[in-house]
């Protein structure tokens, strides 16, 4: 085992938890796909309170070896939605819960991290899920420095506290888009502010190089919602505090878009538009405004986009991607926007070992790197 590196951990704009500082123990990881020998994880936590009150956890994974500057990458896990039917005020995340499971904890959240690595099984976040650890593998190995936030709040990374609230009647604050911003912080687009953030994040100690001149974007599952959250966060200059990071790409796998199709249909849905009720307190009227959809109509492309995926997914709603794909074939879309159908009846494609090569292929036009 290797010391881990202090690392401070401070969140910007309304909601400011005390920053302090953790000494943790860095973990070897290794799978069946990892093939170099040098991978470890980082634990972490910073004082962003889950529903359980305790702190939210995140792992940064790389390489130990590297000597030239590593890709920024932050990945954000599936399986983030869920609310308590009829929460009790002073057990709020205490009853039946949308997902058959507690998704409400810090456990939960680091679990899910480590099945995503492929060192945990699935619970019931992980129905037709098969979570190998191909993509984490593949990232580490091609040399990228890569952070796993955890989302403790089943918010489907929309809510922070201060701007985008939650339903008070639920008793807790939701923070999945706080979290997200977070992991962004260091890669500001303004020299000052990143110096910053990289001190407070302990980020100018680690002991690789990391280019922190841009961030990569990968989401699996309805982890991907994290990618529209930050695009609309960093452009409202009523909530952002800091600058948006250059996205130097994103990657997409089975990613509902445009929720606004569960509302058009909500009896195939059971209750899931009750938990974006819950979410959305600023609107469901138009739900389509926090879309990848919308915001390349309407803005234009910001970086490259792969989106991967399955037509007969069976926990994708295709309804929920059908406006992305017709703006994909556009001529506005100018070729930046590339849809992967790879035809498993399973959900999330890039972590299943059966698409390790596919696998690779995007992690590769991710990051620029030549095959």
């Amino acid at each position: 085992m290797n010391s881990g590196l202090p690392l401070l951990f401070l969140i910007s704009g309304c909601f400011t938890p005390e920053a302090y500082e953790i000494d943790v123990d860095t973990l070897s990881f290794s799978n069946a796909y990892t093939t170099n020998t040098d991978i470890v994880i980082e634990p972490a936590s910073y004082a962003l309170r889950c529903p359980d009150g305790e702190d939210a956890p995140f792992y940064a994974v790389y390489r130990e070896g590297i000597t030239t500057p590593a890709p920024l990458v932050v990945v954000f896990h599936s399986g983030a939605f869920d609310y308590v039917a009829n929460p009790p005020p002073e057990t709020p995340t205490a009853g039946n819960h949308l997902a058959g499971e507690d998704r409400l904890s810090a456990d939960w959240a680091s679990d899910k991290i480590f099945e995503t690595f492929g060192l945990l099984p699935g619970g019931a976040a992980t129905l037709n899920e098969d979570n190998d650890g191909v993509l984490p593998a593949v990232l580490a190995d091609a040399g990228a420095f890569t952070l796993y936030p955890g989302n403790c709040w089943g918010d489907l990374w929309h809510n922070e506290s201060g701007y985008t609230l939650n339903n008070p009647d639920e008793f807790i604050d939701r923070n999945g888009r706080a979290m997200a911003w977070a992991m962004l912080a260091l890669a500001s687009a303004d020299t000052e502010e990143a110096l910053s953030w990289k001190s407070r994040l302990g980020m100018d100690k680690l002991p690789i190089p990391v280019d922190f001149t841009g961030v990569h974007l990968v989401g699996l599952g309805d982890g991907g919602r994290a990618v529209i959250e930050l695009l609309r966060r960093g452009a409202d200059p009523t909530v952002a505090r800091g600058a948006m990071p250059p996205i130097n790409g994103v990657l997409l796998d089975s990613t509902p878009d445009d929720l606004s199709a569960i509302y058009e249909a909500p009896q195939s849905y059971a209750a899931q538009p009750e938990g974006l009720d819950r979410i959305y307190t600023d609107g469901v009227d138009d739900l389509g405004f926090w879309s990848l959809a919308r915001w390349y109509s309407e803005r234009g492309v910001d970086a490259p986009l792969n989106y991967y995926y399955s037509s007969t997914d069976p926990q994708l709603p295709l309804d929920t991607v059908t406006p992305l794909f017709a703006f994909a074939e556009s001529a506005d879309a100018e070729g930046l926007i590339t849809v992967h159908d790879l035809g498993s009846a399973r959900h999330i494609q890039l972590n299943n070992k059966a698409n390790l090569a596919t696998t690779t292929e995007a992690v590769q036009t991710l990051l620029g790197l030549t095959p």
